[in-house]
């Protein structure tokens, strides 16, 4: 925000930010919501809907969050224009006119291994033996 003068800018990137956290606390509360999900956090990309875009502004605005290829994943955004419509054809996105029940599989298998993986790193972190905060009694304190 400090390279340019103009307000919309400022104005975009600000409700894009404050959008980011909104949506951090709503994924987080989803997380919190799966079970089982230990340690929660892990679950990849649902890859239907992982390039989808959708137009929510008045008119079309592009630029490099939502054009070209998605930074890191050799993927595509997919722009959907007019949302409405699109909810409309795939009737919620319950019809989708890609099928994508091979890339689910692996993306089940992908969530059940990194399940394991992060289980067991938090487990194996954990001391053997009772957990204990405190050794009240243990030790006298002077005063």
């Amino acid at each position: 925000m400090k390279f340019t003068e103009d307000p919309y800018i400022h104005e975009t990137l600000s409700f894009l930010m404050t959008r980011e956290v909104t949506h951090y606390k709503m994924f987080e509360a989803a997380l919190n919501s799966i079970q089982p999900n230990f340690p929660p956090g892990v679950l990849a990309a649902d890859p239907r809907y992982l390039q989808n875009v959708y137009n929510l502004s008045d008119g079309t605005v592009r630029g490099p969050w939502n054009e070209g290829e998605i930074k890191g994943m050799g993927k595509e955004f997919n722009y959907v224009e007019d949302p409405i419509a699109q909810v409309q054809e795939t009737e919620g996105q319950t019809k989708l006119p890609d099928d994508f029940g091979a890339e689910v599989k692996e993306s089940e298998k992908l969530n059940k291994d990194m399940s394991k993986i992060k289980s067991a790193e938090v487990k194996n972190a954990e001391p053997k033996g009772v957990a204990q905060w405190s050794a009240y009694g243990a030790e006298k304190v002077q005063v």
